[in-house]
């Protein structure tokens, strides 16, 4: 997968990005990182609705003979470009809802996207039991899955008693069905975590209230919608319905429930809870282990709620978990515990993609690609620095694509199994950090501490 992005926001150049199974989005503020964050994340959560003009062509043929079957390699020769462009197009046209903002603000934008043709076929065979089915109450329905013919795999898509729908919606759902068949060969949906996560963790009942996904405000004008409702981009207002929703969820564990006790453990220090009227409680790890209501809590606790949420119940491998900052609010220690952490995820087959300033996140990445290249003293080195023995810390520098957002643009930074990422904002700022130090400390020394350098010695010549 593949997207282009040009004129959203400050990202006035092109951007071209093609996620790793790590992606990593670096450099100073104001450059473009979370708009390029939410465009990829609207893309993968399918936030968009394209309508083909070909689906009118598979309609008629599925009103004649009740079904059509198209082998996987010729559905992507003949559509595959066509649904890629409208795809972009859509995309293009969700931003004002996405960001929350004027369409005035994204006239100029451009994006185009690229799917992996390929992953359609490796759907197919994987799960080859894949339905989208769409339900027309005593109307009938329409269903979409892979059929076996001969030695192929094809799409079909079989109509059942729809004569009495209206044929622009029967369009409009072929769309929808093909659009998710397209996206959900490159991925399994995804969830982000925004930078404003600690307060939404504590006020998110208030927002919920005021939001405008569960508000009609077909017939309420245009100018007086702000003073009714609180406008958010879309990933802060799902990331608010999903803590709405968590109550529903949390209880069972999940596949990664053990990666979730590893966050409460190692890195928030706190056993988590919700109530069934969704009250977030946590209690302390150490001292009386009094549970406290999350508003009591620090601002470490307050942030990682949500991601524990995440890991104990919904995360499923596949799955794409976006981190806005995750570096927020935590000691360097407690930073390259979370690096840790996000590489065993992706070692268990969680995509991931984070925005950061941190250096102390990119250091430790750099150090479990280092790691995953062997070397005699590799054992001894993950034993004296509590690295996973079994190498679940490792990280193979393929996985990895990493990309540096300045004023000027956006550059893919080279990546080696030897030195690992190299970002050059973070390295100039260090580098400039160290250098100022160094001239301080050495001028106060010669100060405090002034250093005789040389001693005049008179000798009689004649001796």
């Amino acid at each position: 997968m593949n997207i282009v992005l040009k004129n959203i926001g400050v990202l006035q150049n092109e951007v071209d990005i093609t996620p790793g199974e790590l992606t990593i989005f670096s450099g100073g503020n104001n450059t473009g990182k979370t708009y390029a964050m939410y465009v990829l994340w609207a893309l993968i959560e399918y936030r968009i609705s394209p309508e083909y003009t070909f689906a009118k062509d598979l309609l008629s043929r599925i009103q004649t003979d009740g079904s059509v079957q198209i082998p996987v390699r010729l559905f992507c020769d003949e559509y595959w470009k066509l649904i890629e462009k409208d795809i972009s197009e859509a995309l293009r046209l969700h931003l004002p809802k996405l960001f929350g903002a004027a369409p005035k603000f994204f006239a100029d934008a451009q994006i185009k996207v690229s799917l992996d043709q390929a992953a359609v076929l490796t759907l197919a065979q994987t799960t080859p039991h894949y339905v989208r089915k769409v339900e027309f109450g005593n109307k009938g329905n329409l269903d979409l899955r892979f059929v076996i013919i001969g030695d192929e795999i094809a799409v079909a898509i079989t109509a059942v008693g729809t004569r009495e729908v209206p044929a622009d919606l029967l369009v409009q759902v072929i769309s929808m069905m093909l659009t998710a068949l397209a996206l959900d060969s490159q991925a399994k949906r995804a969830f982000l975590l925004p930078a404003e996560r600690g307060g939404l963790n504590l006020f998110y009942d208030d927002l919920w209230a005021k939001g405008t996904s569960n508000r009609n405000l077909s017939s309420v004008p245009e100018n007086q919608r702000d003073l009714m409702v609180a406008r958010h981009a879309e990933p802060i207002e799902d990331y608010v319905g999903f803590l709405k929703a968590a109550k529903h969820q949390l209880g069972v564990e999940g596949a990664f429930h053990d990666q979730a006790q590893a966050l409460q453990r190692d890195i928030a220090n706190v056993c988590y809870k919700l109530s069934e009227e969704g009250v977030i409680t946590a209690t302390p790890n150490h001292s009386t282990g009094q549970e406290l209501g999350i508003h009591l809590t620090s601002s470490t606790v307050k942030n990682l709620y949500g991601l524990w949420a995440w890991l104990e119940s919904v995360a499923a491998p596949g799955a794409y978990l976006m981190i806005d900052e995750p570096e927020l609010n935590l000691h360097p220690d407690n930073q390259r515990r979370v690096a840790r952490l996000l590489v065993r995820l992706v070692n268990r087959g969680i995509r991931v993609v984070i925005s950061t300033h941190s250096d102390y996140i990119v250091r430790e990445l750099n150090n479990m690609i280092m790691l995953a290249s062997d070397f005699p003293e590799r054992a001894g080195m993950e034993q004296e620095y509590a690295y996973d023995p079994a190498g679940s810390e490792r990280l193979r520098a393929e996985k990895v694509a990493a990309y540096h957002f300045t004023a000027n643009g956006v550059t893919k930074c080279a990546i080696s199994p030897e030195f690992g990422i190299e970002v050059q904002s973070l390295d100039d700022a260090i580098n400039y950090l160290n250098q100022s130090n160094s001239a301080i400390y050495y001028a106060l020394s010669e100060k405090l501490h002034p250093i005789v350098e040389s001693i005049e010695i008179k000798t009689d010549s004649a001796k």
